[in-house]
């Protein structure tokens, strides 16, 4: 099922936290995308929903099942390379809401904020967000460092809260762990990885990193 985040060209939702959700322009369209990398899938279990490519790289898609486009240095990944580099600076300028520790998960639970870490984050065992039974409410990570999940590790919506509302600006490589669950729109400036088995229920976006999946 083909889950759609609708934002407008001109504005943005303005939510209890102050947060204002990105413009993603045409990347609402992609499932996975880098401004300037390869892109490579490999393994039959491999199934994406949504647009894919890259604007520089090479690219590969072998065994698995696209259910959508794929865009390789065209017109299409022009605009979205400026998309992703906008979207990236602007969540980059937002103001922290709430500076937190660099090591998530194992039954946290979060309410809607923007969060900042401080340096490369990791994601272990269960981190849950729960919007309060508010459907607008949204999330927002500044990550200033690499991120990645452990073998395992979910991340878990409760209360109304939507994965087109949660937004990870990361600056640095993201490793999703074998068979992992992560959930929301990742903004990077570095690799997208998505080990054995992980899923990922948002999107995957990149200024300039490879991407590569796995039976993902």
């Amino acid at each position: 099922k083909k889950i759609y985040c609708i934002f407008s060209l001109f504005t943005a939702f303005v939510l209890p936290t102050n947060a204002q959700a990105p413009n993603l322009g045409s990347l609402s369209d992609f499932a996975l995308f880098t401004a300037a990398g390869a892109f490579n899938s490999t393994g039959a279990a491999t199934i994406v929903t949504g647009d894919v490519g890259t604007n520089v790289g090479a690219y590969t898609f072998t065994n698995g099942v696209l259910i959508g486009t794929s865009h390789v240095a065209n017109a299409v990944t022009a605009q979205a390379a400026a998309e992703v580099s906008t979207a990236y600076m602007y969540l980059d300028a937002l103001t922290c809401g709430s500076v937190i520790g660099t090591t998530l998960g194992s039954g946290q639970i979060l309410q809607p904020d923007i969060y900042c870490l401080g340096g490369a984050s990791t994601i272990n065992g269960n981190l849950i967000l729960d919007a309060a039974g508010d459907q607008n409410a949204i999330f927002i990570f500044q990550i200033d460092g690499a991120l990645a999940t452990t073998t395992l590790s979910s991340v878990t919506l409760i209360n109304s809260a939507s994965l087109c509302n949660v937004f990870w600006q990361v600056n640095g490589a993201v490793s999703l762990g074998n068979s992992s669950v992560f959930v929301g729109t990742i903004i990077a400036e570095g690799a997208i990885e998505l080990l054995q088995n992980a899923t990922l229920n948002g999107r995957g976006l990149s200024t300039a990193g490879a991407i590569s999946l796995n039976d993902n």
